[in-house]
Protein backbone atom coordinates (compact mmCIF):
# COMPACT_ATOMS: atom_id res chain seq x y z
CA UNK A 1 0.00 0.00 0.00
CA UNK A 2 2.84 2.49 0.87
CA UNK A 3 4.08 1.80 -2.51
CA UNK A 4 1.26 2.71 -4.32
CA UNK A 5 0.88 6.11 -2.76
CA UNK A 6 4.18 6.47 -3.34
CA UNK A 7 3.66 6.01 -7.10
CA UNK A 8 0.33 8.28 -6.68
CA UNK A 9 2.17 11.35 -5.87
CA UNK A 10 4.56 10.50 -8.60
CA UNK A 11 2.46 10.41 -11.17
CA UNK A 12 0.50 13.24 -10.29
CA UNK A 13 4.00 15.10 -9.97
CA UNK A 14 5.00 13.91 -13.62
CA UNK A 15 2.11 13.37 -16.10
CA UNK A 16 1.79 16.44 -17.53
CA UNK A 17 5.45 17.02 -17.98
CA UNK A 18 5.93 13.46 -19.61
CA UNK A 19 2.47 14.38 -21.59
CA UNK A 20 3.71 17.60 -22.94
CA UNK A 21 7.00 16.00 -23.99
CA UNK A 22 5.15 13.09 -25.22
CA UNK A 23 2.93 15.74 -27.40
CA UNK A 24 5.98 17.58 -28.88
CA UNK A 25 7.04 13.91 -29.77
CA UNK A 26 3.98 13.49 -31.66
CA UNK A 27 4.12 16.65 -33.46
CA UNK A 28 0.53 17.65 -31.28
CA UNK A 29 -1.23 14.10 -31.71
CA UNK A 30 -3.01 14.15 -29.11
CA UNK A 31 -4.70 10.77 -29.19
CA UNK A 32 -1.07 9.22 -29.78
CA UNK A 33 0.79 11.00 -26.72
CA UNK A 34 -1.85 10.33 -24.35
CA UNK A 35 -2.10 6.40 -25.05
CA UNK A 36 1.70 6.23 -25.32
CA UNK A 37 1.80 8.29 -22.16
CA UNK A 38 -0.71 6.37 -20.59
CA UNK A 39 0.52 3.08 -21.39
CA UNK A 40 4.22 4.43 -19.92
CA UNK A 41 3.12 4.94 -16.26
CA UNK A 42 0.98 1.48 -16.54
CA UNK A 43 4.82 -0.19 -17.01
CA UNK A 44 5.65 2.18 -14.77
CA UNK A 45 3.33 0.84 -12.11
CA UNK A 46 3.93 -2.60 -12.68
CA UNK A 47 7.25 -2.43 -12.06
CA UNK A 48 7.35 0.44 -9.77
CA UNK A 49 9.89 -1.05 -7.66
CA UNK A 50 12.66 -1.19 -9.58
CA UNK A 51 11.27 2.17 -11.31
CA UNK A 52 11.62 4.48 -7.89
CA UNK A 53 15.24 3.41 -7.52
CA UNK A 54 16.33 4.49 -10.72
CA UNK A 55 18.34 7.67 -10.95
CA UNK A 56 15.73 9.29 -12.81
CA UNK A 57 12.58 7.44 -12.76
CA UNK A 58 10.44 10.60 -15.10
CA UNK A 59 13.76 10.34 -17.96
CA UNK A 60 12.64 6.47 -17.62
CA UNK A 61 8.95 6.77 -18.24
CA UNK A 62 9.59 9.32 -20.82
CA UNK A 63 11.89 7.17 -22.68
CA UNK A 64 8.81 4.66 -22.66
CA UNK A 65 6.21 6.72 -23.40
CA UNK A 66 8.26 7.94 -26.81
CA UNK A 67 9.46 4.69 -27.91
CA UNK A 68 5.53 3.86 -27.66
CA UNK A 69 4.56 6.79 -29.44
CA UNK A 70 7.40 5.98 -31.97
CA UNK A 71 5.54 2.36 -32.50
CA UNK A 72 2.26 3.53 -32.96
CA UNK A 73 3.83 5.69 -35.37
CA UNK A 74 5.23 3.04 -37.85
CA UNK A 75 1.25 1.21 -37.64
CA UNK A 76 -0.12 4.20 -39.20
CA UNK A 77 -2.64 5.11 -36.67
CA UNK A 78 -4.51 8.62 -37.39
CA UNK A 79 -3.52 11.77 -36.58
CA UNK A 80 -4.85 14.23 -34.89
CA UNK A 81 -3.74 17.52 -35.26
CA UNK A 82 -3.42 19.61 -31.58
CA UNK A 83 -4.93 22.73 -33.68
CA UNK A 84 -8.13 20.57 -33.53
CA UNK A 85 -8.09 19.68 -29.90
CA UNK A 86 -8.39 23.33 -27.94
CA UNK A 87 -9.20 21.58 -24.90
CA UNK A 88 -6.44 19.68 -24.49
CA UNK A 89 -4.00 22.82 -26.12
CA UNK A 90 -5.22 24.81 -23.01
CA UNK A 91 -4.25 22.23 -20.48
CA UNK A 92 -0.70 21.09 -21.48
CA UNK A 93 0.44 24.29 -23.04
CA UNK A 94 -0.59 27.12 -25.29
CA UNK A 95 1.71 27.08 -28.19
CA UNK A 96 2.19 29.05 -31.30
CA UNK A 97 0.07 26.88 -34.30
CA UNK A 98 3.17 28.05 -36.27
CA UNK A 99 5.74 26.27 -33.68
CA UNK A 100 3.54 23.00 -33.90
CA UNK A 101 4.42 23.01 -37.88
CA UNK A 102 7.28 23.39 -37.46
CA UNK A 103 7.84 21.15 -35.17
CA UNK A 104 5.54 18.62 -37.20
CA UNK A 105 8.24 18.71 -40.09
CA UNK A 106 11.26 17.35 -37.54
CA UNK A 107 12.33 14.09 -37.56
CA UNK A 108 11.23 11.67 -34.78
CA UNK A 109 14.59 11.58 -33.19
CA UNK A 110 14.96 15.92 -32.80
CA UNK A 111 11.75 15.86 -31.88
CA UNK A 112 12.72 13.52 -28.72
CA UNK A 113 15.67 15.43 -28.42
CA UNK A 114 13.95 18.73 -28.08
CA UNK A 115 11.01 17.05 -25.69
CA UNK A 116 13.66 16.26 -23.43
CA UNK A 117 15.79 19.15 -23.38
CA UNK A 118 13.16 21.84 -23.19
CA UNK A 119 10.28 20.09 -21.95
CA UNK A 120 11.69 17.76 -19.08
CA UNK A 121 14.49 20.24 -18.69
CA UNK A 122 16.93 16.82 -19.28
CA UNK A 123 20.46 17.79 -19.41
CA UNK A 124 22.25 16.72 -23.07
CA UNK A 125 24.11 13.95 -20.67
CA UNK A 126 20.95 12.80 -19.21
CA UNK A 127 18.82 12.42 -22.52
CA UNK A 128 22.26 10.75 -24.07
CA UNK A 129 21.95 8.24 -20.99
CA UNK A 130 18.14 7.73 -21.43
CA UNK A 131 18.25 7.39 -25.69
CA UNK A 132 21.34 5.17 -25.58
CA UNK A 133 23.51 7.52 -27.76
CA UNK A 134 26.70 9.83 -27.23
CA UNK A 135 25.94 13.22 -26.28
CA UNK A 136 28.04 14.50 -29.10
CA UNK A 137 24.97 12.88 -30.87
CA UNK A 138 22.45 14.61 -28.67
CA UNK A 139 24.03 17.97 -29.04
CA UNK A 140 24.13 17.66 -32.75
CA UNK A 141 20.73 16.45 -33.26
CA UNK A 142 19.60 19.77 -30.61
CA UNK A 143 21.61 21.92 -32.98
CA UNK A 144 19.77 20.68 -36.48
CA UNK A 145 16.49 20.64 -34.43
CA UNK A 146 16.64 24.34 -33.34
CA UNK A 147 17.62 25.49 -36.54
CA UNK A 148 15.20 23.75 -39.02
CA UNK A 149 12.64 25.14 -36.53
CA UNK A 150 14.04 28.50 -36.90
CA UNK A 151 14.07 28.11 -40.74
CA UNK A 152 10.46 27.19 -40.92
CA UNK A 153 9.02 30.10 -38.76
CA UNK A 154 11.61 32.24 -40.36
CA UNK A 155 10.05 31.31 -43.86
CA UNK A 156 12.89 30.18 -45.34
CA UNK A 157 13.79 27.48 -48.37
CA UNK A 158 15.42 24.83 -47.40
Amino acid sequence: MENDAHFEIWFDQEYRRVLSAVLVVCAGDVVRAEDATNDAFLTAYEKWHRVQAMQSPRAWVTKVAINRAKKSWRRGQRYVPLANQPEVAATVREVDPDLWAAVGKLTFKQRTALAMRYVEDLTQAQIADALDVAPGTVSATLTQARQRVRTELNGEAQ
